[in-house]
């Protein structure tokens, strides 16, 4: 896969005595080109593939995307703001390489999709922000995005040659007959590939507080989002909880620094894990963090991090939260790291 972009940028600043903000549009030209073996719609899996098989696709997209931006600061201590965008973003390069990885033994697997279109959405968000003391502010926000395109990654059947026919003859006659495996080699997988799932509205609100305590070094940084958001189909958005809240107390003073981090979400809405499965639920997710740092000098300082303290459990269920689908952690992590400037 090869990818060419192109992008042109205007901005126009304005600003008054009380109102200040600017308006632009960027414009970008991308160019891909995906060269891979493509089995045409009509014709039967074979190997090895033809040579008329091989080739490759180009495409071409140009998108224009304006933004603006609006403070109102009248010098006091509430300063308001909106702000309206329409922005996109290309899936990572590994879903776009037109590629399949296969487990032979459960007949799954996963690819790229070099066919798919950007992320793209027009935002808009509304503001209030109250700076009532140094370092402190009380903000809220409220936000609405019209997404014209997202992306997922849901299995789908596809057919595929198993290599357990070349390596283990006696397996292999065991699969023959299930699973839609055929003497030839090739079996029904369920594959995993990156597509366009179409459009979808979210809206929500955004609540945060900040505030240092005085000379006394501490202070707290909290943040709540509530969100909610529908597709195009009328199912719930994937992937979006519809409550966050982060919780941040910090100590900064001299050459100690410290931090608490807890974060949790509620639980949202996935794909499912094979194809013709119902979309999976994973559960409400907690995670506490913490790091200290000290500076010896203007040339040595030390920090120490500690992630997933509660040693969280990723729960992920399909109807019933007493028959899960999976759990799976990332386990404690801890890290210290020495910095040197010169």
């Amino acid at each position: 896969l090869e990818q060419k972009n192109t992008a042109a940028y205007a901005q126009l600043n304005y600003s008054t005595d009380v109102l200040r903000g600017n308006v632009g549009v960027r414009w970008v030209r991308t160019e891909t080109a995906s060269t891979a073996y493509t089995k045409p719609n009509d014709a039967a899996p074979v190997l090895p593939a033809p040579a008329g098989w091989w080739g490759t696709t180009k495409n071409t997209k140009n998108n224009f995307l304006p933004s603006v931006n609006v403070t109102i600061d009248n010098g006091g201590d509430v300063v308001l703001q909106a702000a309206a965008s329409n922005v996109m973003a290309w899936a990572p390069y590994n879903l776009m390489v037109n590629q399949t990885f296969l487990n032979d033994t459960v007949l799954t697997g996963s690819g790229g999709s070099p066919s798919i279109d950007p992320y793209k959405s027009y935002n808009f968000n509304v503001s209030a922000e109250w700076y009532f003391a140094p370092q402190s502010v009380l903000a809220g926000s409220v936000f609405f995005k019209h997404v014209l395109n997202y992306i997922l990654i849901t299995p789908g059947n596809e057919v595929q040659y198993n290599s357990i026919r070349d390596t283990d003859p006696t397996t292999w006659a065991s699969l023959v007959g299930s699973h839609g495996c055929t003497a030839d080699g090739f079996c029904d997988y369920s594959v995993s590939r990156p597509h366009n799932g179409g459009g979808a509205r979210v809206k929500g609100f955004t609540l945060n507080y900040q505030q240092a305590f005085g000379e006394t070094g501490f202070g707290l940084i909290t943040n709540y989002t509530f969100a909610t958001g529908k597709t195009n189909a009328g199912t719930a958005m994937p992937y979006l909880s519809r409550n966050s809240v982060s919780v941040s107390p910090y100590f900064e003073k001299g050459a100690f620094t410290g931090r608490v981090n807890y974060n949790w979400r509620s639980k949202y809405q996935g794909v499912g894990y094979v194809a013709g499965a119902p979309a999976a639920t994973t559960d409400d997710y907690t995670d506490l963090s913490a790091s200290v740092g000290w500076t010896f000098n203007p040339n040595f300082s030390l920090s120490l991090d500690a992630l997933n303290l509660t040693n969280q459990k990723y729960f992920q269920y399909t109807d019933t939260p007493n028959l899960p689908n999976a759990k799976y952690t990332t386990g404690r992590r801890y890290m210290a790291s020495l910095h040197f400037k010169f």
